[in-house]
Formats: C-alpha cells, structure tokens, sequence
C-alpha cells in the first residue's frame, strides 16, 4: 500500500486528531476486507448429513 501524506498545517488539533482516527479506520476496514478469502462459509458446531439424505427441497428451499 502507498503510503501518503496529507498536510494538517492550520487545522485545530481536534480536528487533525479526528482525521487521524477516520484515517485508521479506513485502513483497518481495507486491511480487514483484503484478509476476507472468498469461498470461506460460516460454520456451526454439529454434524452435517450424508448429501445422499438430502433432497433438493431440503438444500434449497424451494418449491418445485
């Protein structure tokens, strides 16, 4: 990642902070979404169904 540098000369010190903790954010939500691996599920604790028990409807949910 780039790293860029954004002048804050003249802006109150609150303000310059609130910048900084919005910055951090931002950088933590991309960092978080960049780890996410696609393909990865939920998963619960207990023990699934051979698929040979399972019918359409049942995976589905669906009528037809």
């Amino acid at each position: 990642m780039a790293t860029r540098a954004v002048d804050l000369e003249g802006v109150p010190e609150d303000q310059a902070r609130a910048i900084e903790e919005q910055v951090r954010y931002w950088r933590e939500l991309a960092a978080r979404k960049h780890r996410a691996k696609v393909g990865d599920l939920p998963r619960w604790p207990g023990i699934a169904p051979p698929p040979e028990q399972l019918r359409r409807r049942e995976i589905y949910d669906d009528v037809g």
